[in-house]
């Protein structure tokens, strides 16, 4: 015979769920120290990182930042903070449309520089682009595209590869940024030749005095991006290894190699903007949306013409929307004004998880109304 089990008294059984509760509160309690912990951790990892990456940029050059930008917004007053939290560059040059926007801009930082772009490259403005595609592409320069005319869509890129041109006094190497794009952690640019492991590129011998530039990857690929490219260089678009693009939103210039890149594009030609013309005659007309990227022909050029200056990302590390379009617009119904507008508490959790910077595309989210009249000189400010 089995000895019959004693039955638990209602004192015991206030005695365990006592103790179940005891245990319930000391294991939130530690997880809520262990949660601490690992915040605080984080919080001085990134303290460190910066630390470090700031007392290497002391050792060279200043870096300056070029960046086109339609009209002042809660997005590129965010972005203009971001990258003086982070890069701590020495000039951020902005290009917009009006001299009553460049006042807005000029408010966000001290080192916020302003320029027109119809008076930033000789002999370009966005009407003349805009007659091009009309009389010689058969275009509709009025177009919207991306929260802009299609004629301005390509300015914006003429504007920050010939910044080169317009602002001789730029760092050697720079950043030309795109201003709805957010930078959420310190990011290493530039590698000096005593940086690189083995002196160089795996599998290859770096030159006396070698330096490699950051290239993200992860960028979409476009039909007209590779036909433009194909007609300028009579070569092939580059490609990161995983098949994406180089068409990230931001890059690093070095500016010899894009002089040289302007020059060909030139093709010999006498005026200094040769090469605009000749970019918009060489877009597709039935890609022309999307009939060029200065990102994608820049950097593959470079990896055409000098391989071992550049360093790939491993991986991607941005998204171009935190949490999708639905995510960034539901969260405008927080706000009075209704405006798509960078959330603190989004960016936290995109830093956590290991991203460097996400973009705040508000220009391509209906909801956002980032077109509408009364956004017509700044949003969400």
């Amino acid at each position: 015979m089995f000895p019959m089990p004693r039955l638990m008294t209602a004192e015991d059984v206030a005695l365990h769920i006592c103790e179940v509760k005891v245990a319930g509160r000391a294991c939130k309690w530690i997880t809520a120290g262990v949660f601490t912990l690992c915040l605080v951790g984080y919080i001085l990892h990134i303290s460190s990182h910066v630390n470090v990456l700031h007392s290497q940029q002391l050792d060279y050059e200043p870096i300056d930042v070029v960046a086109v930008s339609l009209k002042p917004s809660c997005v590129t007053r965010e972005a203009i903070a971001s990258l003086n939290r982070y890069l701590q560059p020495r000039a951020i040059h902005i290009i917009t449309t009006s001299s009553d926007k460049c006042s807005i801009f000029s408010l966000f930082a001290d080192n916020v520089v302003c320029h027109l772009q119809d008076k930033f490259l000789d002999g370009v403005t966005v009407d003349l682009v805009g007659d091009f595609l009309q009389r010689r592409l058969g275009l509709d320069q009025h177009k919207r595209f991306k929260g802009r005319d299609l004629s301005g869509w390509y300015m914006q890129q003429f504007l920050k590869l010939g910044s080169v041109l317009a602002l001789p006094g730029l760092s050697i190497y720079y950043v030309v940024w795109d201003l709805d794009m957010i930078l959420l952690s310190p990011v290493q640019l530039v590698w000096r030749d005593r940086e690189l492991p083995g002196g160089g590129l795996a599998g290859m011998s770096a030159s006396v005095g070698q330096t490699q530039t950051l290239v993200n990857i992860g960028g979409s690929v476009a039909p007209g991006y590779m036909a433009s490219f194909q007609r300028l260089t009579k070569h092939g678009l580059e490609f990161a290894p995983d098949g994406t693009s180089f068409v990230t939103h931001w890059m690093v210039i070095y500016k010899p190699y894009l002089l040289e890149f302007l020059r060909e594009l030139s093709n010999d030609g006498d005026g200094p903007t040769d090469w605009v013309w000749r970019i918009l005659g060489a877009v597709e007309p039935r890609y022309a949306d999307l009939g060029f990227s200065e990102y994608a022909s820049y950097i593959s050029w470079v990896r055409q013409h000098y391989p071992q200056s550049q360093r790939l990302a491993s991986r991607k590390t941005w998204v171009r929307h935190p949490f999708g379009q639905r995510t960034v617009s539901l969260l405008r119904l927080l706000r009075t004004d209704r405006c798509c507008c960078p959330n603190g508490m989004l960016l936290w959790l995109l830093r956590l998880l290991g991203l460097v910077y996400t973009g705040y595309e508000v220009g391509h989210i209906p909801e956002c109304r980032y077109d509408a009249s009364e956004h017509a000189m700044s949003y969400g400010l």
